[in-house]
């Protein structure tokens, strides 16, 4: 019980429990909203891309069953396996920020009689809806990334945590740039690694796309960084203040 404690928990456990039910409440709101002439929901995609969000949470827990673990051999060997995993699957928790496209996409922009779109509720409920779980996206990421970074900190020192997790998050925004524009995603990189590789450094090796690369991943880099480091300190201290 104490080891657990020592990773966090049960407050981690609590964070967790929040995260879902606030993901149930978004979820709900996706399978109800519907476009002004009715019909199928437009936003049911949404279910699995945040089920896919919450993969790396999943996988960060079971990184934290591996460092209790008394073979070093084993657990060395988990915690690759595992790792490389949780790496592939980070970027699906940020990549819900590129879904704020749909709304502009499926909502009828042309209303009649002439009211702008953007003065019905009804559009507000669509973007509102995607927002939410954009943002379910930025805490679910965030999360994750936190515990594993305490995981990497405490083995490899302060200086080694930072650097792991800012190259997270730079991996992860072009994780997010691959999936959006390229179209590929995590079951790709699985199942066909050496191919993804390949291609990627083809597409990357025209000018055009590289800077049309950098100019989108810039921006889902400094957002992921910006939550992270606030949200890390922000837990520094409130975990000193409790400590006094």
């Amino acid at each position: 019980m104490h080891d657990w404690r020592a990773l966090g928990y049960p407050s981690k456990w609590i964070l967790y429990l929040i995260l879902f039910i606030a993901t149930l409440i978004g979820m709900r709101y996706v399978v109800l909203t519907q476009l002004p002439e009715g019909g199928r929901p437009p936003y049911l995609f949404m279910l699995w891309n945040t089920f896919l969000a919450w993969i790396p949470l999943g996988l960060a827990i079971v990184l934290d069953m591996v460092s209790l673990l008394r073979g070093k051999m084993l657990k060395l060997l988990l915690f690759l396996g595992v790792g490389l995993l949780w790496l592939f699957f980070y970027p699906n928790a940020a990549y819900l920020m590129t879904d704020l496209l749909h709304p502009f996409y499926r909502y009828p922009i042309s209303a009649g009689m002439g009211i702008r779109f953007w003065e019905e509720n009804l559009f507000w409920d669509h973007l509102f809806t995607i927002l939410f779980a954009a943002m379910l996206g930025l805490a679910i990421s965030t999360a994750s990334l936190a515990s594993v970074h305490a995981l990497v900190r405490k083995y490899l020192g302060t200086v080694m945590g930072w650097i792991f997790a800012i190259a997270v998050l730079l991996l992860s925004s072009f994780g997010v740039y691959i999936g959006r524009f390229i179209r590929w995603n995590s079951w790709d990189v699985l199942q066909d690694p050496v191919r993804i590789v390949g291609e990627t450094i083809i597409y990357l090796m025209d000018f055009e796309y590289l800077r049309h690369a950098i100019g989108f991943c810039k921006w889902i880099f400094l957002i992921t960084l910006f939550c992270y480091v606030a949200a890390y300190y922000f837990g520094i201290a409130q975990q000193s203040q409790s400590n006094r």
